[in-house]
């Protein structure tokens, strides 16, 4: 398998983790607002109206990933896009580990907010784990691409001369 096969491979990787989540948060978030239909019990209503928006939005980016995705055409085409994409998916973690720590401080500090609090702590802990995982698998990627290209490359002691 060349490194365009492997990281093409990834990125759909990453592409149906996200789906998976967007239909799972879907799920999840259909039935919450259902419970939350019923008197009384408003904060499944907003969990669930919450974890719906996640999945509309997750199911979005996935959508439009794939529809852009392609396979790199060269070795040093695969080895830009793996540097890139460990690069994205290493800020959006970063920004993942924001989701947590706001919805942390909606269910702490705004009693109103708890459920729509817990919902987002919830997508970004999912978020942080699909992203720290992916942004490692692709910066391996870059790097086994440094490293082929640097055995590849001649030896300038041998040939100097």
């Amino acid at each position: 398998m060349t490194l365009a096969d492997r990281v093409a491979d990834q990125e759909l990787r990453l592409l149906r983790g996200l789906t998976s989540g967007a239909i799972a948060s879907g799920v999840v978030g259909a039935a919450a607002l259902a419970v939350g239909l019923v008197p009384g019990r408003r904060a499944a209503f907003a969990f669930g109206r919450q974890t719906l928006a996640w999945a509309a939005v997750d199911g979005v980016i996935a959508a439009l990933g794939r529809r852009g995705s392609s396979r790199p055409e060269n070795d040093g085409d695969a080895r830009d896009r793996a540097r890139r994409m460990r690069t994205i998916t290493a800020v959006n973690a970063v920004a993942d580990v924001g989701y947590v720590a706001g919805g942390l401080a909606l269910a702490r500090w705004k009693p109103s907010l708890r459920a729509d609090g817990v919902a987002v702590v919830i997508q970004g802990a999912f978020l942080l784990v699909l992203d720290t995982w992916h942004a490692r698998a692709f910066g391996q990627l870059a790097r086994d691409a440094g490293a082929a290209v640097a055995e590849d490359a001649p030896d300038t002691a041998t040939t100097a001369g």
